[in-house]
């Protein structure tokens, strides 16, 4: 079936396009964010048989591509006192057995040919309960305390390769880490798509993580192969599905305590988490780089094989619907993401940019989120809650209005009692606004929230709009507004301070109005806006 004619004016408008183009916003950078001379967008021009049918036309794709695998001098390289070297695979394998190891793998490319058996190990439950599970990787790291030195080493895991593994639910992923108190450092772990889409299977994860204790310093992982690709949730994301559903995450930590991910980079090519959590408790996520990649709808319009076509170009997952031909969709799912039981949850220093949600942390317990970027979200920015007995503290971060709302709210319990400062950053110079464009939907009882404006761009008036209440109310709350964002509170926005330079349009009850002239920057006043938490205060 062709493109349907009605879509070509939309598809015209949105192809070709640049897939690069830098960001002027003023927004602090992540020690693991790559320098704007080091980025290589994806090459729209090519057809990549690995995540996409050959007979379509090469998928317009925005997003960035991984650095080269590092180049370490095999024969010039440092041993550190204590540490043993391993130039094999067939030696790391049996070393990732023992405890208390100090391991340096000499630097090189590495490619797994099988994996590992299945194998038995503890595993805690959510509830706290310990029972024993099955699982299956390429590698598996079941000694306890050791510390794997991988600077200038790339490891490999093919799509043939995980083909091999068990194809149950909740089994297989390429790395298993089953020991404590493991340190994996200057790693370089990738996807190698040597099969065509969609003639292959793989593994749940790159990295499943079940035990306390670990730590992820340095490290760089790509990804790439799901099934399918190229269409976000249109076909289902766990059920139902409409059609093979095949996810591939990133790193998957169980019920788990004290992980600590530092100064890494994702490159996620693939419909799956980038991190997600299933009822740990302490994550720091610190000085990190997430990102995913983008499709414009117009372009799922111009294809003439394949998952759309069969479904004769409508979204399937929630009801029946066509595809919009103006909206700008992810390819992933979200960069961080929680399962509602996980606490203290620390994500600071890190940029995200590009996947479906930005931050989905909807714990129970404290969630602290300091100095983060998000830019050009796929469905949302950040979405944030502390649960019954946690806080939420959002200090100092930043977002852009591009094609999707930068808060949502109102998916898990409404905070209560928390303090969320997002400053708005320039989106780069090549996005257009989606009907979709806006600050979002914020909720919750005696929260603060402070926002503050340093685009050097006017935005279109009717995407520069923060939805107050709706779906959940927000009451006792109070909002400084510096900037020119319109205000829209709801029926069951009650007893709130607004503090505004932007227009407000009040349909609520028993709300106060304080008008101030725009700040384009913050200042030591706004700083000190009411119920923002001292640095000790911090969770």
């Amino acid at each position: 079936m062709s493109t349907p004619a009605r879509f070509a004016a939309v598809v015209c408008l949105f192809l070709p396009m640049s897939v690069g183009a830098d960001s002027c916003a003023a927004a602090p950078q992540s020690a693991g964010e790559p320098q704007a001379e080091e980025r290589r967008s994806a090459d729209v021009t090519r057809i990549d048989r690995s995540i996409q049918l050959a007979d379509n036309p090469p998928m317009q794709v925005r997003a960035w591509l991984p650095p080269e695998p590092p180049v370490g001098d095999a024969n010039e390289f440092e041993i550190r006192e204590g540490f043993r070297l391993v130039d094999s695979l067939d030696e790391l394998r049996a070393a990732l057995r023992e405890d208390g190891g100090r391991i340096r793998l000499k630097p090189g490319v590495y490619r797994p040919e099988t994996p590992e058996r299945r194998a038995e190990f503890e595993r805690v439950r959510r509830d706290g309960r310990r029972d024993s599970t099955r699982k299956q990787g390429i590698l598996h790291l079941s000694g306890s305390e050791n510390y794997l030195d991988l600077r200038g080493v790339t490891i490999e895991f093919p799509f043939s390769v995980q083909g091999e593994l068990n194809k149950r639910p909740h089994v297989s992923s390429c790395w298993l880490i089953s020991g404590r108190n493991n340190t994996l450092e200057g790693g370089d772990f990738r996807d190698v798509g040597d099969r065509d889409y969609p003639d292959y299977f793989m593994a749940e994860n790159q990295f499943e993580v079940l035990a306390d204790g670990v730590t992820f310093r340095d490290c760089t992982f790509v990804t790439k192969g799901s099934i399918p690709y190229g269409y976000s949730d249109y076909y289902g994301k766990g059920g139902p599905n409409f059609g093979r559903l095949n996810k591939h995450g990133v790193v998957g930590l169980g019920a788990v305590r004290n992980s600590r991910i530092v100064g890494c980079r994702f490159y996620n090519g693939s419909f799956g988490h980038c991190l997600h959590f299933h009822g740990a408790d302490g994550v720091l996520v610190e000085d990190c780089y997430l990102t995913g990649a983008l499709r414009p709808t117009a372009d799922i319009l111009r294809e003439t094989v394949g998952r759309a076509v069969d479904y004769d170009y409508h979204i399937m997952f929630r009801g029946r619907t066509p595809i919009p031909g103006d909206q700008m969709i992810p390819l992933t799912e979200d960069a961080i993401r929680t399962y509602n039981d996980d606490k203290n949850i620390v994500v600071r220093n890190t940029v995200v940019e590009r996947h479906r949600g930005g931050l989905q942390l909807l714990c129970e317990g404290d969630v602290l989120v300091e100095n983060v970027t998000i830019r050009e979200c796929g469905d949302f920015g950040f979405d944030l809650s502390g649960g019954k007995e946690g806080r939420v503290v959002m200090r100092n971060c930043f977002g852009d209005l591009a094609y999707n709302p930068l808060f949502n709210l109102s998916r898990g319990r409404a905070p209560d009692g928390g303090f969320f400062e997002l400053t708005l950053i320039d989106p780069a110079d090549d996005v257009r606004p989606t009907p979709r464009t806006s600050l979002g939907t914020i909720c919750g009882d005696a929260c603060t929230f402070v926002l503050h404006d340093r685009t050097t761009r006017e935005s279109a008036p009717e995407t520069n709009v923060l939805l107050c209440g709706g779906r959940k109310p927000l009451r006792k709350s109070t909002i400084s507004n510096y900037g020119r964002t319109q205000l829209v509170l709801k029926k069951n926005v009650e007893d709130c301070t607004i503090i505004t330079a932007g227009e407000v349009v009040d349909e609520g009850q028993r709300n106060r109005v304080i008008r101030i002239e725009p700040m384009t920057t913050p200042t030591p006043a706004a700083s000190a806006a009411p119920g923002q938490p001292a640095a000790d205060d911090l969770p």
